[in-house]
């Protein structure tokens, strides 16, 4: 399964700095891709109506501060905000959603409470959760893979959307039985072994992934470990300013399923991070 660039995107933004990053970031692919951006910022429901016409104003001034690319739209639309930007990107057919990073990794678990992790959640099309001022166009993509069809998808949706970036393919093996194995007293050469066997199982599935990229990737990088915790640092290491996760199924209730690692990358990753949610279907 391909995947194409964006061409509708959806910035929401709370009118805030950081929010603006996400503007910059929203216009910067915009131009690239050629693709119509609208800008949406969603007030509590009940305010008074004269309000509006301030968001509005407000609004408007924030795009002319932030952005230097042409925004088809802006709009202020009232209630919960992950359902309301939710909601503009169905109607708009948005093929990518933007939004501003809230708090640091110094404050990890305050980001999974706010809204750019609900809009994650609830989101059918990808997320890009924007962290770094967008100085540039993205040069360095870590792509988090696993044997799944959602990383893989995930994988070349971060592809098309940084066409002229450099790849990194990363994978983490979780080895079974070597805690069993460290309790038992086994030895360093021992524990190495099944490292190596851990991960030759799955090197031919990652590596066949890599050049069936557009473009392919660059690089491999395969480590065995607990994905949620060595993914984020991996990716600090390589100097990757955009990380690309999946998520996998949906609630009953249509909502995306934020796994733990995407969660994990969401708190810790330093750089901007593209969660692509699995497919109904």
């Amino acid at each position: 399964m391909s995947a194409t660039p964006p061409r509708r995107i959806l910035v929401a933004t709370d009118l805030s700095a950081q929010a603006g990053k996400a503007v910059q970031r929203a216009g910067q692919l915009g131009a690239q891709h050629n693709a119509r951006v609208t800008a949406l910022h969603v007030l509590p429901e009940g305010l008074n109506p004269e309000l509006v016409e301030v968001a509005r104003a407000c609004l408007r001034a924030h795009l002319d501060q932030y952005s230097t690319a042409t925004v088809a739209e802006a709009a202020v639309r009232h209630g919960n905000v992950a359902r309301a930007v939710d909601a503009e990107a169905v109607e708009h057919r948005a093929d990518l959603l933007v939004v501003g990073a809230h708090g640091t990794h110094r404050l990890a678990g305050a980001f999974l409470g706010s809204t750019p992790a609900d809009l994650v959640r609830v989101s059918q099309a990808p997320v890009l959760v924007v962290r770094e001022p967008p100085e540039d166009a993205y040069r360095t993509v870590a792509l988090a893979v696993d044997t799944s069809c959602v990383s893989a998808m995930a994988a070349r949706t971060a592809c098309a959307l940084t066409p002229r970036a450099d790849h990194i393919l990363v994978h983490v093996s979780v080895v079974i039985g070597e805690i069993l194995m460290r309790m038992r007293g086994a030895g360093d050469e021992q524990l190495a072994q099944l490292r190596k066997v851990s991960t030759e199982e799955v090197r031919g599935h990652i590596m066949k992934l890599a050049t069936e990229l557009a473009p392919a990737a660059t690089r491999v990088v395969i480590e065995t470990g607990r994905p949620q915790t060595l993914l984020p640092q991996l990716c600090h290491r390589h100097a990757a300013d955009l990380v690309a996760v999946g998520t996998g199924g949906h609630s009953r209730l249509g909502y995306a399923l934020l796994g733990s690692v995407a969660q994990h990358v969401l708190r810790y990753a330093h750089s901007d991070v593209l969660v692509v949610p699995a497919r109904k279907g």
